[in-house]
């Protein structure tokens, strides 16, 4: 052991020159020297592709070094989307700012649910802090045009922020979260003012042409903003910002856009108000009112109509006061008169009378077949019975059973003997009896019925002479022997009445098709929303201009619904109101 201890070389090689083995950790990659490889963006993935697939690159990934893959396989996911953009927002790089606003964009069109700001309470503070410093930016839109890139990017930031959260305005829980927050409230009565003062040429403020596009998106979108809030700050009071604002703007704007848009938002400013309490309704001049109804006249408008007629029973509703105030205007009269009937049937397909005018009716006429030119054949029951009988009984009977007393009718003597003779003659003769003589037959017709003659007609014409039988005709089927004799003793006028009846031997009466006369079952929305307000005006008192109004126009109104079916369900309150005035 000392030996070992001592400077005693060990094989040869002096101690000094043993490597000496350490207790500390020994680093292996401190010997090793990188060796930079060149990998193309293509090669990247670890596959190549395209032009550089031809190349002897070595393929290289991530994934194949060895310290990638003992990683847990959740980490390789990361975190989830709506974390990413959280933090993105929060890292104050432009442009993760950028992609971040452009995927919560996405996501408020195509699925706000996902980001609720019920569900996700930290989203409004940071979009604030995109939209607030608007203002500022704003206030500078008199100016000239904006050409300084920071204030474009926080321009272009802050509306992408305002129509997320515009977007996410049309669901409820997140509209509510909004109506909560002072800020954004205060900052859309802001945007409001700003285009109150363009509105009314207010030389404190006044839009900078060049800037007139980034100011009309940013309207657009806070007005969106105002008509979802306004159910929740209803009702207005009298001096009302946002209602006072919005008749201003509503005055001046020609944008069919923000005239609906301000419509249904005043309308729902006005819900719940009440007949005994002073409302933002009562500043409503009467040059706002006609302007609001001749919106009516907008035939080709449904969402117009539909918006001017909601606000409209909105102003009426509280009370009396305000349907004296509306048709005070003679020019809103005139045009509630002449439109409402005709907004009953809007869009509705009315029957073509017009059709059935132009069309001629014509009936193909009823008439009775020709008699047939010869006697019908008997069974041979009937032939036995009739066999059995003597002359003049036979004859009789044949006549009665074969033919028809009708005044008109003629059938000539010798077809008729030879019918008879050819039926009956041989089975007589061989049976040793004898048959009537043709001179007796044809006498014996008178007997058979009694209106029935033998005459002779001469043609005017060539002069030759016809023998015929007058008032007998054969019939369709033999009767027998006693139907025969009963139908004789009938008056020729029965028999022709009963023969008129009898559908299995005479033509139905038929007519021409005539032009289908289809009736609408359905309302259209407009239609709907006018019976609303007819039924709403009709419950004026009695001598109020509502009852007047309603009373005037009601035969325009039967006209309609007699036209359109499904009116009387949904104007039935109207027509009760009107039957006793």
């Amino acid at each position: 052991m000392n030996s070992l201890a001592s400077n005693t070389p060990l094989n040869g090689t002096p101690v000094s020159e043993v490597p000496v083995v350490s207790s500390e950790p020994v680093n292996m990659f401190e010997t090793m020297v990188a060796n930079p490889i060149k990998v193309s963006r293509l090669q990247s993935n670890g596959v190549l592709t395209g032009p550089a697939a031809n190349t002897k690159s070595i393929h290289y990934s991530l994934a194949n070094f060895n310290v990638f893959q003992s990683l847990p396989k959740e980490t390789a996911r990361g975190v989830d989307d709506l974390t990413r953009m959280e933090m993105a927002l929060l890292s104050g790089i432009p442009e993760e700012i950028k992609w971040s606003l452009k995927k919560y964009l996405t996501y408020s069109n195509k699925a706000p649910y996902m980001i609720s700001l019920r569900t996700l309470p930290d989203l409004l503070p940071l979009f604030k802090t995109f939209i607030l410093p608007l203002e500022r930016i704003v206030e500078g839109l008199n100016k000239s045009s904006i050409c300084d890139s920071e204030a474009m990017d926080s321009l272009q930031m802050g509306l992408n922020a305002l129509l997320i959260l515009r977007n996410l305005a049309q669901d409820t829980d997140s509209v509510q979260v909004l109506v909560k927050d002072v800020e954004i409230k205060s900052f859309i009565l802001f945007i409001l003012k700003k285009f109150q003062c363009v509105a009314t040429g207010d030389s404190r403020w006044q839009l900078y042409e060049g800037n007139a596009t980034f100011f009309n998106e940013l309207t657009h979108y806070t007005l969106d903003l105002m008509e979802a809030i306004s159910s929740y700050i209803a009702p207005a009071m009298k001096d009302d910002h946002y209602f006072q604002t919005l008749v201003s703007i509503l005055n001046y704007t020609k944008d069919r856009y923000m005239v609906i848009s301000i419509l249904r938002s005043l309308s729902r400013l006005l819900v719940r108000s009440k007949a005994n309490e002073e409302s933002a309704a009562d500043n409503l001049d009467h040059k706002t009112l006609s302007l609001i109804v001749s919106f009516l006249l907008v035939e080709c408008d449904s969402e117009l109509i539909i918006a001017s007629l909601d606000f409209l029973y909105q102003y009426i509703l509280p009370g009396s006061q305000r349907i004296i105030e509306l048709f005070k205007s003679k020019e809103c009269s005139l045009i509630l008169e002449a439109t409402l009937p005709n907004l009953l049937s809007y869009n509705i397909a009315t029957p073509d009378y017009n059709l059935l005018q132009k069309h001629k009716i014509k009936l193909i006429k009823r008439l009775k077949p020709p008699a047939p030119k010869e006697p019908p054949n008997l069974s041979d029951d009937l032939f036995q019975q009739l066999f059995k009988l003597n002359e003049p009984l036979r004859s009789t009977a044949w006549l009665r059973c074969c033919f028809e007393p009708v005044q008109e009718a003629e059938f000539t003597q010798i077809s008729l003997w030879r019918s008879y003779e050819s039926k009956f003659g041989q089975p007589v003769r061989e049976s040793g009896r004898k048959l009537l003589p043709a001179v007796e037959f044809i006498k014996n017709v008178s007997n058979a019925f009694n209106n029935a003659a033998a005459i002779v007609i001469t043609d005017p014409v060539t002069g030759k002479k016809r023998f015929v039988i007058k008032g007998i005709q054969p019939r369709f089927k033999a009767l027998g022997i006693a139907d025969g004799e009963r139908e004789s003793q009938v008056p020729i006028s029965a028999l022709k009445s009963k023969f008129l009846n009898d559908s299995k031997e005479i033509t139905p009466a038929r007519q021409n098709s005539i032009p289908e006369v289809k009736f609408p079952q359905v309302l259209s929305d407009v239609s709907k929303v006018a019976c609303t307000f007819l039924c709403l005006l009709s419950n004026d008192t009695d001598d109020g201009v509502g009852s007047t109004f309603c009373q005037r126009i009601r035969p325009l109104v039967l006209h309609k619904l007699a036209d359109v079916p499904p009116l009387t369900l949904a104007l039935s309150e109207y027509m009760e109101n009107t039957s006793g005035l």
